[in-house]
């Protein structure tokens, strides 16, 4: 071993990089590094913050601006990613988390389709207006970013959306925004989507061991609808149905649930008696109450008043819903 200076053992040491750093990791970062000489003004490698004790793996200075560069190969605590985060925040700085690209993903066909990220991906989810969530990768062995973009929530861990590939040698920074889903794009998110919901009633039908105990196919029972039969309004993608962890489905019809109990019509709730709801919730939130505003305005819209109704939303309406309050208009308010 060639003669070096170290540090005490057990010694801490504040500014000493210590995670330890993979082939993928040291590759990918002399990657992004270069790349962003090209299109930055000052970049530096690995510098160490001492404001905050914290060292990104790269930082770019602007006129305006400094924005830490973190490229994570590991798995880490998504709390880890959280306090990292809030560090940068504290100091005026706003983080961009690049994920290397998992090697499931980087097979995956182009193009609109199904996709399941884990809590660690998701943490790694960010958004803008008006193209939505989105979720950059990079895979240093192809040098490609990989795109996951106008994100729709369908249920637990699974995704509808639309998977790009960027070579490093079109990329650009501030990086290329991804393009609004096209007519023929939205016609399969439709498609697929309740394709997915349809599986979702089937499964809660055929393989459900609970019978009417069940809360699903009890609150079908309790409000009269055939679960086989729910209408295409029940289950849709709204605002900020990312808050909930069910299926559309399931949430949605607890909410219509509370309301005929309560013999509150659609257009009468007011946002505090939906917000009195959410409070009873497992897992109350600010968005989950968005969520059912967003759902409560869906179905006005729409003109239905009750389950029992009979209202039919046609394939072009759903189509022109999601395009609208869903792809093209996620973030505005």
């Amino acid at each position: 071993m060639i003669p070096h200076f170290a540090h005490l053992k057990d010694s801490t040491c504040l500014t000493l990089f210590s995670e330890g750093e993979s082939h993928s990791h040291l590759q990918g970062k002399q990657q992004l590094y270069a790349f962003f000489q090209k299109h930055a003004e000052l970049v530096e490698l690995e510098p160490f913050l001492k404001m905050v004790s914290q060292r990104p793996d790269i930082l770019i200075t602007t006129k305006t601006e400094s924005i830490p560069i973190e490229f994570q190969c590991s798995t880490i605590p998504v709390s880890d990613i959280e306090s990292r985060s809030a560090g940068y925040r504290s100091i005026e700085m706003k983080p961009i988390w690049i994920l290397h690209t998992p090697a499931k993903f980087s097979t995956l066909p182009v193009g609109v389709g199904t996709f399941h990220f884990s809590r660690f991906h998701e943490s790694f989810l960010t958004h803008t207006s008006p193209e939505g969530y989105l979720l950059l990768t990079y895979n240093p062995k192809t040098e490609r970013f990989h795109y996951f973009t106008s994100l729709i929530h369908v249920a637990g861990k699974r995704y509808i959306g639309i998977h790009r590939i960027l070579p490093m040698s079109m990329q650009v920074f501030p990086f290329a925004r991804p393009k609004t889903p096209s007519g023929l794009e939205t016609r399969r998110y439709v498609a697929l989507y309740f394709s997915m919901r349809n599986q979702f009633v089937q499964s809660r039908v055929l393989l459900n061991k609970r019978g009417v105990n069940d809360p699903f196919l009890r609150m079908c029972y309790e409000l009269r609808v055939i679960p086989t039969n729910l209408p295409n309004w029940i289950g849709l993608p709204v605002l900020f149905s990312e808050s909930f962890r069910e299926h559309d489905c399931e949430w949605q019809l607890a909410f219509l649930y509370y309301l005929r109990r309560k013999g509150i019509t659609f257009s009468e709730i007011s946002p505090s008696q939906v917000r009195k709801y959410v409070s009873w919730l497992e897992e109350p939130s600010e968005e989950k109450v968005k969520a059912c505003i967003a759902y409560r305005d869906l179905l006005i819209s729409a003109s239905v008043d009750s389950c029992q109704n009979g209202t039919v939303i046609d394939e072009e309406k759903l189509i022109q819903l999601i395009s609208e309050r869903l792809l093209a208009k996620r973030y505005e308010n």
